[in-house]
């Protein structure tokens, strides 16, 4: 039998209690991220390597982030999945 504090954690969580909840891991996300992009513009030929593909997937990850779209984690997946055919 399960004791009251696992029924309590089993609980639905409201939006506010869920935002309380990740925003410490999600600020660290944004940061990290933040740092990594500053970090491949400094070095030699950054400003080159921010014109490659995956940094342009990246950006459009960002515009759909920013919206207020239901399924944006379905969006970005979307994005950042290699479409490319299987070979034959």
């Amino acid at each position: 039998m399960k004791d009251a504090s696992n029924l309590q954690f089993l609980k639905m969580r409201n939006a506010q209690q869920t935002l309380d909840a990740t925003y410490q891991e999600m600020r660290w996300r944004a940061l990290s991220l933040a740092a990594d992009l500053d970090r491949i513009q400094r070095l030699p030929g950054g400003e080159t390597v921010l014109n490659d593909p995956r940094i342009s997937n990246l950006r459009k990850c960002f515009e759909i982030l920013l919206t207020t779209q239901e399924n944006r984690a379905a969006a970005v997946q979307m994005i950042l999945s290699d479409m490319t055919p299987p070979p034959k």
